[in-house]
């Protein structure tokens, strides 16, 4: 088995241990997230885009907020608070004893999607304009092999973060997503504008509903930073490609002369998140539609997770392109930008896309 030890992952203080991808490492950990699972624990195992190595850690409790050094995890509502499962024992760490996001009791058909869809354009056109995310969810019978979909998702996956974390408040969640949300290396800061979706290794332009769409989320990030005194800098736009539908994406950098404490990082965070490309513009009027119009809570879906050491050193990614799994069932959140140029027929196929990059890793027991 490889193991890389740092400052913050000596096993021997319950920090992270890392796992490199060969044949014995993988069966080891499979057993430690089996067993990990079994036992109730707070666990998190994780794989950086394009990495060949595997982080994996344990608690037996979760903190709040990023005092502590650990794997963060924000839901989607900005309002509910970020938990840590810290990389360290932790004194005075809160127990989670009840978990606060019901399982769905079904999934959405294509009628809701349909009249979601209606509603968002009405809210839209009294406000002239915007955009507003309209997700889906499919709940299906079965035991997920959690070990087995995560490995497999690392294979088909390369260019993805690949997650999961299980804790007593949020469940247990799995996936693969493409979306960063905020990272930073010494106070320099990486995020991307990362919106519009079609199938993968289509021909041709983008057209003018996802070009739209994507440069709000552009708008609002340089926006964002800009309030938060960051200097940005955007790249390239280029498509990026993302299993079976690919999006547009622009590179965005910035940097600032004064070093971040934690909380005013957890400002930053919760002007960016939820993303407009996983909640909507305006902010507010989304979740108000989105709270009215969705037949089941969204929990972690379209909120963030990630490795966390400090204000200056941490890589956030959007929880998307995800399931939630329970002993006998599991649920998947697919998600689709609604504009007033929107088709209701499209976006019931894009969530049909976006939903088998899931759905072809899945293994059950």
């Amino acid at each position: 088995m490889g193991i890389r030890y740092d400052k913050d992952s000596l096993r021997a203080n319950n920090g992270p241990t890392i796992y490199f991808t060969d044949p014995t490492s993988l069966l080891m950990l499979r057993n430690e997230i089996r067993s990990a699972l079994e036992a109730n624990l707070s666990v998190y195992v994780y794989r950086r885009p394009g990495d060949m190595m595997i982080t994996f850690g344990t608690s037996e409790s979760v903190v709040e907020g990023l005092e502590h050094p650990g794997f963060v995890i924000a839901p989607f509502l900005p309002s509910l608070p970020y938990l840590t499962i810290p990389f360290k024992p932790v004194a005075h760490a809160s127990g989670c004893l009840t978990n606060k996001f019901p399982f769905p009791a079904r999934s959405t058909n294509k009628e809701e999607h349909r009249a979601e869809i209606d509603a968002i354009q009405t809210a839209l056109r009294e406000n002239g304009g915007g955009k507003i995310i309209a997700a889906r969810i499919i709940v299906e019978e079965g035991s997920v092999s959690v070990a087995d979909t995560f490995f497999n998702l690392c294979q088909q996956n390369p260019n993805a973060f690949v997650f999961c974390f299980n804790t007593p408040q949020t469940g247990c969640w799995i996936g693969a997503s493409p979306e960063l949300l905020l990272e930073s290396r010494r106070g320099l800061f990486q995020t991307m504008a990362l919106a519009g979706t079609r199938p993968a290794d289509s021909e041709g332009p983008w057209d003018e509903k996802n070009i739209e769409e994507q440069r709000m989320v552009t708008d609002f990030i340089e926006d964002m930073l800009a309030t938060h005194n960051i200097k940005s800098e955007t790249g390239e736009t280029f498509t990026f490609s993302a299993g079976k539908v690919e999006h547009i994406c622009t590179p965005i950098s910035g940097e600032t002369e004064e070093a971040f404490s934690s909380s005013r990082l957890s400002e930053l965070l919760h002007s960016l998140s939820p993303t407009p490309a996983l909640c909507g513009l305006p902010r507010e009027l989304a979740l108000k539609v989105i709270s009215s119009q969705e037949n089941g809570d969204r929990g972690c879906y379209g909120g963030f997770c990630g490795p966390y050491r400090s204000p200056q050193d941490f890589q956030f990614q959007v929880i998307l392109r995800c399931a939630r799994i329970e002993q006998k069932r599991f649920c998947l959140y697919a998600g689709g930008g609604i504009t007033l140029k929107s088709s209701p027929e499209s976006e019931w196929k894009e969530t049909e896309l976006k939903a088998t990059t899931l759905l072809d890793s899945l293994r059950l027991n």
